[in-house]
């Protein structure tokens, strides 16, 4: 059975989208992360909370877990997250190295990773950014025919739960209301 559905406001995203347990997440995936230009209904999400394998640099990070990711209050958003529960949609965020600057981004629906003709996702640290603020999000689909889905991945509040730089723009470009998966009491 699918999880329950509750509304929250992205302006206290610092309150509600937090740690709930200790993991060995490195500092620059840790905090809440703004979808810059995503095209998609959904404008946030977390790594928080996710177990980090040391020995292959990965994580597993489930879309429609609790409190992970927001989605755009509307039907479009409604129906992207009903639809990341049904097909129990992931991703596996896989490093090149320790050194954390390039993954590749495998989709994962119904248990089985997307092919990587089908669509070679990455992200990569941008440039300026040592600390992990900015990373940039690729898609290539259909081994380069299209680059749709591109973003910015903005970190909006930090591992200590403090607003960056980057929240209020993030506030700018948003509506207030988002849609989450309801973490379970």
């Amino acid at each position: 059975m699918a999880s329950s559905i509750e509304t929250q406001k992205l302006d206290d995203i610092a309150t509600w989208m937090i740690p709930i347990q200790s993991t060995n997440l490195p500092s620059v995936l840790s905090g809440v992360f703004f979808m810059d230009g995503n095209p998609l209904p959904d404008d946030c999400l977390t790594m928080n909370n996710l177990m980090w394998d040391e020995e292959t640099n990965s994580l597993i990070l489930p879309v429609s877990a609790p409190v992970q990711w927001t989605f755009h209050r509307s039907v479009l958003g409604w129906l992207l997250l009903r639809g990341a529960q049904l097909s129990r949609f992931r991703y596996k965020i896989q490093f090149d190295d320790e050194s954390l600057q390039r993954a590749r981004i495998i989709p994962i629906i119904f248990g089985v990773p997307v092919a990587k003709w089908m669509i070679h996702a990455s992200m990569c640290r941008a440039e300026n950014s040592e600390n992990g603020d900015i990373w940039l999000r690729k898609n290539l689909w259909f081994g380069g025919l299209s680059r749709v889905g591109e973003y910015v991945l903005r970190r909006v509040v930090d591992e200590a739960g403090q607003h960056t730089p980057a929240f209020q723009d993030m506030l700018s470009k948003v509506k207030l209301d988002c849609l989450v998966v309801a973490r379970h009491s």
